[in-house]
């Protein structure tokens, strides 16, 4: 069932897109890269004929197409269940995926808030709010780590990762990092393993490129460069 080859929809940029991308490169599996800008107005309209969001991430596997990074993950999990994203357990599986709703609620959302905001004030009251959220997520991981649930690097840190991989965005335009203190100490060693994956480094654009093509973000308009 599994074993035609997928296609993967991605640009090189999105964080959401590097989700997926993740799961694929972690998994081995055989797929075909497939580059695509949703922000070409000539690219979007072919694309819209694959996912009508014109959104990528997007999955194409035995005539089916499969979007939103999250069920891409999932999606990718299931048809390949060789080295599991997401454990066999019941409440671990559904543990994980609260965890990875708080990202997608209540981080993601301060990225770009910070990001986007033009006033110093908004950009603020975002930075406090990524900061505590981060640690609200650090709070609930394997106390031994390195990973979100231990040993296994899983659907949290993969859903996570790439956004900790566009901070240097954040730092280049709004002065953010994570701060070193004990506080942030169990987020700075999920980092450094994470970061040091073949996956990631394969999947992660050089941090000159991403602050290239952000800064229309930067500057308040979502268009990329």
């Amino acid at each position: 069932m599994a074993d035609s080859k997928p296609q993967a929809y991605i640009s090189w940029f999105c964080p959401f897109a590097q989700r997926a991308w993740l799961a694929l490169l972690e998994k081995g599996i055989d797929f075909e890269y497939k580059e695509v800008n949703p922000y070409d107005e000539s690219e979007r309209v072919k694309y819209l004929k694959i996912n009508p969001l014109g959104l990528v991430p997007a999955i194409v596997h035995q005539g089916h197409v499969v979007y939103e990074s999250a069920i891409c993950i999932e999606y990718i999990d299931e048809q390949w269940p060789e080295t599991p994203v997401l454990p066999n357990d019941p409440y671990r599986r559904a543990y994980e995926r609260i965890w990875s709703d708080h990202i997608s609620k209540k981080i993601v959302p301060q990225y770009y808030a910070m990001l986007l905001k033009q006033s110093h004030e908004d950009r603020e009251t975002a930075r406090k709010a990524l900061l505590e959220q981060l640690v609200v997520l650090t709070d609930a991981m394997d106390k031994e780590g390195p990973y979100f649930r231990g040993s296994a690097f899983g659907m949290v840190d993969m859903m996570l990762a790439p956004f900790v991989a566009r901070f240097p965005v954040l730092k280049h335009y709004r002065g953010f990092q994570v701060p070193t203190e004990d506080r942030y100490a169990r987020f700075n060693r999920w980092w450094a393993a994470v970061k040091e994956r073949k996956s990631m480094e394969k999947s992660t654009p050089e941090d000159e490129r991403l602050v290239d093509v952000y800064k229309g973000y930067a500057a308040g308009n979502p268009t990329m460069s």
